[in-house]
């Protein structure tokens, strides 16, 4: 159900991801109430946020605040209404399946470190993150509907189930969005996926 609210984003931690030297523009033809009603549709649970904090280097179309998108979150974050639908489409067709293949049950709660974050990218300060612009999000870990938890941070090596199961959702992962950064890419992300929807593509699995 949809549910209207009105308030300033906190600015959330984020690590490092894709950036650029301004943010680019969101996909055409999800945004505004268009957008919005394919949430509602969709079954999203969010609240339409106001405009972020940081002028106009961090601006994001059509912000939402997510609670739910396809599986629970361990807390609300910010993040455009497309990339909330792309979110979506990620829990159920990839993330969900994955599991009842892997482990024979679904997931009941994403946990995040991060969405939007007003922040640059470069030391220089001539770069934004794609946090900056509401389309990144940094996954730590899961749930899965017996309380079992995998993260990231402890289960990415080592080869056994919950490692086989982030590497094969990292790749699933890298075939829907523009760039995903694992531990494999550099030490900022031992701890969590970093999952990206802009211009460039990268895959770090």
């Amino acid at each position: 159900m949809r549910v209207k609210f009105y308030a300033i984003c906190a600015v959330l931690p984020a690590l490092l991801a894709a950036c650029a030297v301004r943010p680019p523009p969101a996909p055409t033809g999800q945004q505004g109430e268009a957008c919005l009603a394919r949430l509602d549709a969709a079954g999203i649970a969010y609240a339409v946020a106001a405009m972020p904090a940081g002028g106009a280097a961090c601006t994001v179309d059509t912000p939402v605040r997510v609670s739910a998108a396809g599986v629970a979150w361990n807390q609300p974050g910010v993040v455009s209404c497309a990339f909330a639908l792309e979110l979506d489409a990620f829990a159920r067709e990839d993330l969900a399946s994955l599991a009842l293949q892997r482990f024979g049950q679904g997931v009941r709660l994403l946990r995040h470190r991060g969405t939007f974050a007003c922040r640059r990218e470069t030391s220089d300060g001539s770069r934004w993150s794609l946090h900056a612009s509401g389309r990144a999000i940094d996954i730590a870990g899961f749930e899965l509907a017996d309380g079992s938890v995998i993260a990231v941070e402890r289960d990415w090596r080592g080869g056994g189930a919950k490692s086989l199961f982030l590497h094969e959702l990292a790749r699933r992962a890298c075939r829907r969005f523009s760039v995903v950064l694992t531990p494999d890419s550099d030490r900022d992300h031992r701890d969590h996926l970093h999952l990206d929807s802009g211009p460039w593509k990268l895959c770090g699995a």
